[in-house]
C-alpha cells in the first residue's frame, strides 16, 4: 500500500511525502497482522499454509505489529490531522474486520473502499497543488476493486463468489480492464497509473484457485504495478 500511495503522489504531479508512505506501509502491517493473529482458528480450514506460518511465527508477528503500530503513530503525527481523519474509516473497518466478516455480501465493497481511503485519500489530502484527482481516484478505485474481488474469489461466502468463480474472475478482470482504459485515457502524469490495472489484469488471466496465488500474484501485481507507475511518473 505504501508503493500505491507513492505512485498516486507522482500521478498527481507532486513530490512524494515520505510520512504518508510510511503511514500507509506501517498501518497496513498493523491491520493485516492483527487480522491474521485474531482469525487464526477461523482460517485453518480455508488457508492452512498461512495459518501454519502464523502459528509458527506468532511471537515475531506480534512484535512486528507492535513496532508497526509505534511507527504508525510517529508517521501520523508527522502527516497531520487531515491524514488521520481520512484514514479513520480504513482504521475502523480494519480493526472491526473480524466482526464485519459476518456480513459476507458487503465484504468486497467495504474492504475495497477502505483501501481507496488509504491509497488515494491519503495523497489527496496531503498533496498541495495536486492535479487530476478525478482521474487518479477512478483508476485507483477500479484497480483496488479488481484486486479485492480476485483475492476473495476463493471465499465462497462472499457475494462475488456466490455467482461462481469464473464469473467472479471476469468481474475482477472487467474492473482491471476499466482501469486500463481509464489509465490510457488519462492526462499525464496520471496516465502512469495504467501500470497498476494492466499488471493486475495480466495476473488475473493466469489465475489459479490455490492458497498461495492471491498473495503472491494478485497482491504482488498491485505492488509491481505501483512501483512501475511511480518510476514512470
Amino acid at each position: 500500500m505504501g508503493a500505491l500511495v507513492a505512485a498516486c503522489f507522482r500521478a498527481m504531479g507532486v513530490a512524494i511525502a515520505p510520512e504518508a508512505v510510511g503511514l500507509a506501509f506501517s498501518g497496513t502491517l498493523v491491520v493485516y497482522n492483527l487480522d491474521r493473529l485474531r482469525d487464526l482458528d477461523r482460517d485453518r480450514c480455508s488457508s492452512p499454509d498461512r495459518s501454519a506460518f502464523v502459528s509458527a511465527h506468532e511471537g515475531r508477528l506480534i512484535g512486528l505489529a507492535t513496532v508497526a503500530a509505534a511507527a504508525s503513530l510517529f508517521f501520523a503525527a508527522r502527516a497531520g490531522v487531515w491524514a488521520v481523519a481520512v484514514l479513520l474509516p480504513a482504521l475502523g473497518l480494519g480493526l472491526f474486520h473480524r466482526r464485519l466478516k459476518h456480513f459476507e455480501r458487503a465484504k468486497i465493497f467495504y474492504v475495497a473502499t477502505s483501501w481507496v481511503c488509504v491509497g488515494f485519500g491519503l495523497p489527496a489530502v496531503l498533496a498541495r497543488g495536486a492535479h487530476h484527482l478525478g482521474w487518479v481516484a477512478a483508476i485507483v478505485t477500479a484497480s483496488l476493486f479488481a484486486n479485492v474481488c480476485a483475492f476473495n474469489a476463493r471465499d465462497e461466502r462472499t457475494r462475488v463468489a456466490q455467482i461462481g468463480r469464473p464469473r467472479a474472475l471476469w468481474a475482477a478482470r472487467l474492473c482491471a480492464g476499466l482501469g486500463v482504459v481509464l489509465g490510457v485515457s488519462a492526462p499525464s502524469p496520471a496516465n502512469t497509473l495504467v501500470a497498476i490495472p494492466l499488471v493486475t489484469l495480466l495476473a488475473l488471466f493466469a489465475y489459479r484457485p490455490d492458497e498461495r496465488f492471491s498473495p503472491l500474484f494478485v497482491d504482488g501485481s498491485l505492488l509491481v504495478g505501483s512501483l512501475i507507475a511511480a518510476a514512470l511518473a
